[in-house]
């Protein structure tokens, strides 16, 4: 078999002068070099061209304001099959969410310890049938247990406090950095070979599945919804339970607690629930994880024709520690979308108790509106929450005008909405550097439908923005 001489002389561009280049040739080479540095750039420039304009979108607003729901409104609205094929990834989040509710209120049924001097003791009152839904739930802990195992491989969840604080139910909290999506699919992909883990997973699914329908009694229960509004705790506004105060585009219903849309009866089954192969879009994006630091997401619009094939969307914390870190992502953004949750009116931040969140939104808003290097960005408007807002004013009666003492209408969603709408574009006009126009919007982000055409009309707008920001209008 013949050898191959193989150089020693490793490839260098440019290339280096010979030693006897004469001045002449050193000028004609220069010149060379130059003319086809300006045909590479020029090549860029067209494939730049073909690609259009990258879209720079920011995500703000204060912590749990609904912006990764939004996030991923815009993937599942733009990037369907993305968005489809990490469905799989949502689903231990999706349970862990559920079963940490479940188990919350379990351990606070069980933990007379909990109990304020001013409020009785629930577990020693118990019923009957409350008591056998306790005994018939105690699984859940394991499938937490299990979940959780499933979720840390490599330590991305971070603790929070106390593992039950007296108010809610704990959070997946996971590091930007710690690439979790990546990570669980990888090990999805892994674990198709390995019995152990598919048996594991498949044990949890079973559970879950037999104890659906003792979760919704449980949740459904008079004695246990009088004694959590009598504590102020107020689950339907956290994950996992997946009680919508609304039917999607509507104020008018009354709240249905149910179970996640993943599960559906099935039909000639002793099992009431089954799960579905892939989890459903609106359990997806009910889903809750908590991100610590700034993530950027690329998502690559699927529609043909698009303008702007690639929008860069960054997604940064809302909690006070991180807010120092917004400023960095201010240059070359071509649109903000602000979000603000009316429902927290009657809520206090979680890092200040003395800080009412309303107020605090109220004050990021004026700080963005403010701030000279946006000047010239776009800026947009989301009133987030709305289902929650009207949960409270219609269903629990909480009355809008104690928290908020300039409010003079009736205690019902729509005035307070506009009232509230009229304070956050007064607060624009009033401290904007230069006249501009917003884009303000009610939203409810977990309803899909509304949500599209808005995010439809945010295109629009993107689509201008980017184009004239490229010279190409």
């Amino acid at each position: 078999m013949p050898r191959i001489r193989t150089s020693s002389v490793q490839s260098v561009w440019p290339p280096p002068p010979p030693p006897d280049e004469s001045e002449q040739a050193r000028l004609e080479r220069i010149a060379a070099e130059e003319e086809a540095k300006r045909v590479s750039d020029s090549i860029d420039r067209t494939l730049e061209r073909k690609r259009g304009p990258h879209a720079k979108i920011l995500l703000l607003g204060q912590a749990e304001s609904g912006k990764s729901t939004i996030l991923k409104n815009f993937q599942l609205n733009f990037s369907p099959k993305s968005f489809a094929a990490e469905a799989e990834v949502w689903r231990p989040i999706i349970h862990l969410n559920l079963v940490r509710s479940i188990n919350f209120i379990l351990n606070l049924l069980a933990d007379s310890s909990r109990e304020h001097s001013s409020h009785q003791p629930l577990y020693d009152t118990l019923s009957g049938d409350l008591r056998r839904l306790c005994i018939g739930l105690a699984p859940l802990r394991e499938v937490e247990a299990s979940l959780t195992r499933g979720l840390s491989g490599t330590s991305p969840i971070l603790p929070d406090g106390p593992y039950y604080n007296p108010n809610r139910a704990s959070e997946v909290a996971i590091r930007s950095s710690a690439g979790w999506k990546a990570f669980l699919m990888g090990r999805r992909r892994a674990e198709t070979a390995s019995r152990s883990a598919d048996r594991s997973d498949a044990a949890d699914r079973r559970i879950l599945a037999a104890c659906a329908e003792d979760m919704s009694r449980l949740w459904q229960d008079p004695s246990v919804q009088d004694w959590l509004r009598g504590r102020e705790i107020s689950l339907h506004e956290q994950p996992g339970l997946y009680v919508p105060a609304c039917a999607p585009g509507s104020l008018d219903s009354d709240p249905v607690p149910c179970a996640p849309a993943s599960w559906t009866t099935s039909p000639g089954s002793r099992s009431p629930v089954t799960c579905r192969a892939q989890p459903a879009a609106d359990d997806i994006l009910r889903a809750r994880v908590a991100t610590i630091g700034p993530e950027e997401h690329h998502i690559n619009l699927e529609k043909p024709g698009t303008v702007g094939r690639e929008w860069v969307i960054y997604d940064v914390g809302g909690s006070r520690s991180q807010r120092p870190a917004w400023a960095q992502y201010f240059d070359d953004v071509n649109v903000i979308i602000f979000l603000a949750p009316l429902s927290g009116f009657n809520q206090a931040l979680a890092e200040d108790k003395t800080v009412n969140r309303l107020t605090d939104s109220m004050k990021l808003w004026k700080m963005i509106c403010s701030n000279q290097l946006l000047a010239s960005v776009e800026l947009i408007l989301f009133l987030n929450k709305l289902d929650v807002l009207d949960t409270k004013l219609r269903k629990d009666q909480v009355q809008f005008s104690r928290y908020v003492k300039t409010y003079r209408g009736t205690n019902e969603t729509k005035p307070v909405a506009k009232y509230l709408l009229d304070v956050f574009v007064t607060l624009h006009h009033q401290n904007t550097p230069r006249k501009r126009k917003i884009h303000p919007h009610l939203t409810c982000a977990i309803d899909t439908k509304a949500t599209c055409s808005v995010i439809d009309r945010i295109h629009e707008l993107v689509i201008v923005k980017t184009l004239s920001a490229s010279n190409i209008l």
